[in-house]
């Protein structure tokens, strides 16, 4: 099957998003994989109610907020394009 190539003069509108605000945005999204597999049980008493947290509160939240900046600062580096038509 022959791959189609974009024509380079051909704009259509959409959001640009710098190289370091996409790679920003990679690094959300990787942390928040690894919080997720941390915070997800292994065994059957881990996900008992009674059952502790490996992550202190704390630090949990000092995650959550430094993926917030992250996650905000790689939106606000997003810019709409409309071409010309």
């Amino acid at each position: 099957m022959r791959k189609l190539r974009a024509d380079p003069t051909t704009h259509t509108a959409g959001y640009l998003l710098p190289e370091d605000a996409y790679r920003a945005l990679e690094q959300a999204r990787d942390r928040l994989d690894l919080l997720a597999r941390l915070a997800a049980p292994r065994a059957v008493q881990e996900d008992a109610p009674e059952a502790e947290s490996p992550l202190r509160l704390t630090v949990l939240a000092q995650c959550f907020e430094e993926l917030a900046d992250q996650l905000d600062r790689g939106l606000r580096a997003a810019r709409w394009s409309n071409p010309l038509p």
